[in-house]
Formats: structure tokens, sequence, C-alpha cells
């Protein structure tokens, strides 16, 4: 008689279906979260210069932007099964419904914003990874503590890594979709 091994206890990873259930049952109501990779992370609270950025973001690139693009904030993209992430800005294809019979899918986002301070080395890794294997084209982490923005470009999907980067400072400008500059200066809250 052989007896196999026990297996090794694993953590569970939600689909978004699980995901999508435990916050209909209001387990989650009073959290802010977000799933990705199957992990339900647990977001910190928002500092002021966090948000102020954020809305220094949409008004800058509003008119920018225009019909080319609709603009959604804080608000969930569907990257895969596993992650539902809800990006402080993100650029999408314009829909018809304005995303009311579904959130964007990656095939549909153009650009991914997140804003960082305590954030920043998640920003910078497990939602880079997310996001470039996911096939984003374009990925902005506004950096508060340097005052920098970093523009991640060419994901590639096999290994979850962009191939492209740039860092831009308060006096250089970056490009959304539209085409038209916006100075970083604008972006970030005044010092």
């Amino acid at each position: 008689m052989t007896h196999s091994a026990p297996a090794a206890p694993t953590p569970h990873r939600f689909t978004r279906q699980e995901y999508h259930r435990l916050a209909e049952s209001r387990l989650l109501a009073d959290e802010r979260v977000e799933l990705l990779d199957g992990v339900i992370i647990t977001m910190s609270p928002q500092n002021s210069p966090h948000a102020a950025t954020i809305h220094r973001l949409l008004f800058t690139l509003l008119p920018v932007v225009g019909d080319a693009a609709y603009i959604r904030v804080q608000a969930p993209i569907v990257l895969n099964d596993w992650s539902e992430p809800e990006p402080d800005i993100v650029i999408c294809q314009p829909d018809p419904s304005d995303y009311a019979q579904h959130h964007p899918r990656a095939d549909q986002v153009m650009v991914v914003i997140e804003v960082a301070d305590s954030s920043l080395a998640y920003d910078q890794v497990q939602k880079a990874q997310a996001y470039a294997a996911s096939g984003i084209p374009e990925y902005w982490i506004v950096n508060l503590t340097d005052r920098s923005v970093a523009i991640l470009t060419n994901p590639s999907r096999d290994n979850g890594q962009y191939q492209g980067e740039q860092i831009k400072s308060e006096d250089d400008t970056v490009f959304p979709p539209g085409g038209q500059a916006i100075a970083v200066s604008a972006i970030l809250p005044p010092q």
C-alpha cells in the first residue's frame, strides 16, 4: 500500500466572478480593494497630493483628448479572468454606451495612468507586469516623490515587461492620445 504525500498548502486565487460575488455579498463593502492576478489587494487611503494629481490629470487631459478617447477615473478595467484593477486614470477607446454594459477590456485601453507615492513599488512591479502581460500599449506612472512621469511602452505579453521606458521631468512634456503636448508640471501638484 502506497500513500501519496499530501499537497502543500497554496493560496486561493480569486477569479473575477468570485470577486464580484464577494462584493455583492457586501463582504468587501467598507474596503478599497482591487483584484490583481487573483489576489485581492487592499489599497491605501489617498492623501491630498495623490487626489489633487488625479483631478489635475483629468482636467488637463479632457480638452486634449476630446472625442478621440474616453477617460475613466478610478474605475475598473478587465485585464483577464484574474485581474480587474482600478487605475487612477484610464484613456480608452470610445464606447457607444460609455461602458455601461461592461468595463473596458485590455484591448480597448490606450493608456493607463497610476499616481504613485506610497504605492510606487507596487505600481512599478506588479501593476506594470499585469498591464504589460495584458498588452496595455502605454502605462504612465506619475511619481509624486521624484516629481516625474515614467512612460512605459512596447509591452511584451511573453515576459510581462515593458520594453521601452522614458522618464519625464517637470520641464518635459508628455503626449496622450490626441497628439497635443501636456507639460508634466501641469500634472503635478504645486510644491
